[in-house]
């Protein structure tokens, strides 16, 4: 591996440069001085009244120096981490490090908008899977970043900068498993990365597996019926199947079993008086599983390199994963008529039987991807552009077995189908079944165009425009357990979006018009957006943000927007799996068919929301951060997940859920809803503090591998939270009845340096109330614990030499869950309702993954 020479710790900041230009007095030639700034890409101003002497710098001279860092973004930065603090997080990835970073980025947890160097990433993700060593530091952008680059208010930045010169090729592998046991799996990678100044390249192939994770691996109670492995035969009503046949066993037989020779022939009835009480019971909770088995497998190529004055990145990425699963033993109970060619009873019986042995029912999926994207960044004159262009191709197989077609069964039984033998093997085509095949293809692109319009005293006026096209196709087929074709859905829509944002500098520290304001800045975007079969929509947006003192940021923002649905939530493959949840209606654990994917008949929606946030760091610098914040939300309209499935919301929606006679949930219709009113408001607040070795923030000069130490506290209090589902019913409060959290807490804490590290992470959330019909359950959420770690032998022992098992070695190891927490609900009186049991709300529990991964 190469680092970049330059740029690391202490030696990036300007009392490093002032001290080597002070050497200058001393005697240091100015040839050596100008060698030295130029090297660092760095302008050499002398100014002391009257040039120095040739070949020296005057004594006396004043030195100005002037540089840009490289892949400086734009928008200044408002977090930043060096080298030493992501060596300390054992990041195996940019992706891996982004996670870890995730409560000193943004508070709320949501993904942030990638920038490489400075510049757009469009729609290539591929700088994920890049080690973390490639960096050579990470640029949390002020919020105001978001809007510059033609992307969403509200949004965080991050802005990653590659070293200059890298090189790396390593393999990682990695085993988990429940400490509870019952499930275990397992993830192979192999990566090339390699940088040299603009261009760069990266291949990686991965491999991954999990197992089933069964229902009998955990105390469950089981689902009520009989299960047999091989079938009996019994009286409609109980009691005795028939004289003769006990008579010929020599006792009265209320019970008997399939005979073997049944399964290719017609028994007799002493066949059946030798199994006569002999039955097959198993376990049903054998048959199903609360996971699937899960399989998965990727290749992702991507380079980048400088073309002309611009910079071209491409990049190829193939995906493939499927998963199978099982729904239990599926039983049948069928009435055998006294006349049917296969009965030797004198009466009516009743063939109780699964449909083919220990065959459970199935459910599986898989999928496949191919993509490809086109980045191009460059400068037009005065212009900064951006273009990028993305194709996809997926299809995806969904296949799901719901029981066995019973009315058929007995259609064949009364006609005495002489193909149709009762005791034999059925067939697949006797299972009621859905399998549906869906494919897909997307094609967008994406154009931005920045420019300084004027330069203001208080800085450069930019002005921002992005517009986005995209065109979606996917076609749909639906079959059942024959293969006969049952529905077909053929559908193409386009979609384009433009916004444009002014970003004016209203006043800056120490300027000569208006400096005693600080730092101020307004932005203001506006945006448009059209789809297929739908009329534009509008939404407008501006923000202030203000620095008064440099310790302190204030910002305020407004966004009235209307908002259209989006590619996947309109047309995704309908994905049909299988959720444990809690019936409140029949006060019992229920495992519906759970029905996910897009859903074409969604609207649009609007929202508008308010947001203030304050940054203050009373130490200077960002050794301590305090953020306060308070966000209101009012969406009318707007598009929503399927909210949990409480007795408001099926009376909102029933047409989404399904039971039987007996009124059972058998299927629930997840996919996203309109919601006519959704009003939320919150308080948050959060402390960073990030030390050095000595309890500085700032790395010592003398030492490029300090000890670090970071720890982040996030708090948010939910003022409000108020849904209503549809007009004419009563609005829902979700803190009162509707089971969310008032407040809620997370928090991480890490300390390490090259060679080792270790970080614990935990959330709590506080008790919540749910209304569910008469009866009110309080909800306890547990405090989860997750604790990581790592080593790097070679580097915590100073291995000699440069060959060796350990040389570039790093071991890792992952806890989730600590204290194997889970969920506890009780009804108001203190009481466990069925159904909640420590295994039946997180049967999984702890999860331990062991990585190894070795650098080449």
């Amino acid at each position: 591996m190469a680092d970049s020479p330059c740029c690391h710790g202490g030696f990036s900041t300007p009392k490093f440069w002032v001290a080597i230009v002070s050497l200058g007095a001393a005697g240091v030639g100015q040839a050596g001085a100008q060698t030295i700034l130029h090297s660092a890409g760095m302008d050499l101003v002398a100014d002391a009244g009257q040039p120095a002497p040739p070949g020296m710098l005057a004594a006396d001279a004043d030195i100005v120096v002037t540089a840009q860092r490289r892949g400086e973004a734009k928008v200044a930065a408002e977090t930043e981490f060096g080298e030493a603090e992501i060596s300390a997080r054992g990041a195996d990835s940019i992706q891996d490090l982004l996670t870890r970073l995730a409560p000193f980025i943004d508070g709320n947890g949501e993904e942030p908008i990638i920038l490489i160097n400075g510049k757009s990433t469009g729609f290539d993700r591929s700088i994920l899977s890049f080690p973390a060593e490639a960096l050579d530091r990470l640029a949390v952008l002020k919020p105001e970043a978001a809007v510059q680059y033609g992307e969403p208010a509200g949004k965080r930045v991050v802005n990653l900068v590659l070293k200059k010169n890298f090189s790396m090729l390593n393999a990682d592998a990695g085993v988990d498993f429940a400490t509870g046991g019952g499930q275990y799996g397992g993830r192979l990678s192999v990566r090339r990365t390699a940088i040299s100044g603009d261009t760069r390249w990266n291949v990686q192939a991965r491999v991954g597996a999990d197992s089933a994770f069964r229902k009998a691996a955990r105390n469950i109670p089981p689902r009520e019926g009989i299960f047999d492995s091989v079938g009996f035969i019994s009286a409609p009503g109980g009691g005795e199947i028939d004289p003769a046949l006990s008579l010929a066993a020599g006792q009265v037989v209320t019970v008997t079993a399939i005979p073997p020779n049944a399964l290719t022939g017609v028994p007799a009835l002493d066949d059946f008086a030798a199994t006569a009480g002999a039955l097959h019971p198993v376990d049903p909770n054998r048959y199903e599983t609360l996971q699937s088995s899960r399989r998965n497998a990727g290749l992702n190529i991507g380079v980048t390199r400088p073309v002309g004055d611009f910079s071209v990145s491409l990049n190829l990425n193939a995906n493939r994963s499927s998963s199978d699963g099982e729904r239990g033993l599926p039983m049948a109970s069928v009435l055998l008529p006294v006349d049917h060619s296969s009965s030797p009873f004198a009466r009516d019986v009743v063939l109780t039987r699964p449909l083919a042995g220990e065959r459970a029912l199935r459910i599986d999926n898989g999928s496949t991807s191919l993509g490809a994207t086109l980045t191009l960044n460059g400068s037009i004159g005065d212009w900064q552009t951006s273009l990028a262009a993305s194709y996809s191709r997926n299809r995806a197989d969904n296949f799901i077995e719901n029981g066995i077609d019973i009315a058929r069964v007995q259609q064949l039984i009364d006609a005495s189908d002489p193909d149709f033998n009762p005791f034999g093997v059925w067939d697949d085509g006797l299972m009621i079944a859905t399998r549906t095949r869906t494919k897909g293809e997307n094609l967008s692109a994406r154009f931005n165009v920045r420019k300084t319009v004027v330069n203001l005293p208080a800085g450069p006026l930019a002005w921002n425009l992005t517009a986005n096209t995209g065109r979606n196709s996917t076609q749909s087929r639906q079959f059942d357990a024959t293969g006969d074709l049952m529905a077909a859905s053929s559908l193409t829509r386009t979609q384009s979006s433009g916004q444009m944002s002014l970003s004016v500098p209203v006043s800056r520290h120490g300027a000569d018009i208006a400096g005693w304001l600080g730092d101020l800045t307004v932005d203001l975007s506006a945006s448009a957006q059209t789809m297929t079969n739908s009329r534009p929509q509008k939404g407008f947006g501006g923000s202030v943000s203000w620095s008064p003192w440099r310790v302190v940021q204030l910002r305020g923002a407004i966004d009235l927007t209307e908002n259209a649905p989006s590619f996947d939530q309109l047309d995704a493959p309908i994905l049909s799996t299988v959720n444990r949840i809690f019936d409140y209606a029949r006060q019992e654990i229920a495992e519906p068919v759970w029905i996910t994917g897009g859903n074409p008949d969604l609207k649009r929606g609007r929202r508008q929301s308010l947001t203030l946030t304050a940054m203050i760091r009373p130490l200077g610098g960002e050794v301590l951060t305090l953020n306060f914040g308070y966000r209101q939300s009012v969406a009318k309209g707007g598009l929503a997940a399927f909210p949990e499935l409480t007795p408001a919301i099926e009376a909102a929606f029933p047409e989404r859920v399904t039971r039987d006679a007996g009124g059972r949930l058998v299927a629930v219709d997840a996919r996203a809803i309109n919601i006519t009113r959704d009003s939320d408001s919150n308080l948050s607040t959060g402390i960073a503090l990030r030390l050095g070795e000595g309890g500085t923030g700032k790395p010592d000069p003398a030492n490029r591998d300090p000890l670090q130490f970071n720890l982040a506290i996030n708090h948010q209090m939910r003022l409000s939270d108020e849904l209503l589902t549809r007009p004419g019913l009563p609005a829902i409060d979700q803190l009162r009845a509707g089971g969310q959290s008032r407040h809620s807490l997370s928090f991480q804490a890490s300390a390490g340096k090259r060679g080792f590290g270790a970080s614990l992470g935990g959330s709590w959330s506080s008790p919540g109330r749910l209304r569910g019909g008469n009866e009110v359950f309080v909800f306890r959420p547990p405090l989860k614990l997750n604790l990581s770690a790592f080593i790097e032998p070679d580097r915590l022992f100073k291995i000699p030499g440069k060959k060796g098992v350990l040389n570039g070695l790093k071991l890792s190891v992952d806890v989730d869950d600590l204290f194997n927490g889970y969920r506890r609900v009780t009804r108001e009186d203190g009481t466990v309702p069925a159904g909640y049991s420590r295994n039946e709300i997180e049967p999984l529990g702890r999860m331990v993954r062991l990585t190894v991964r070795k650098k080449f």
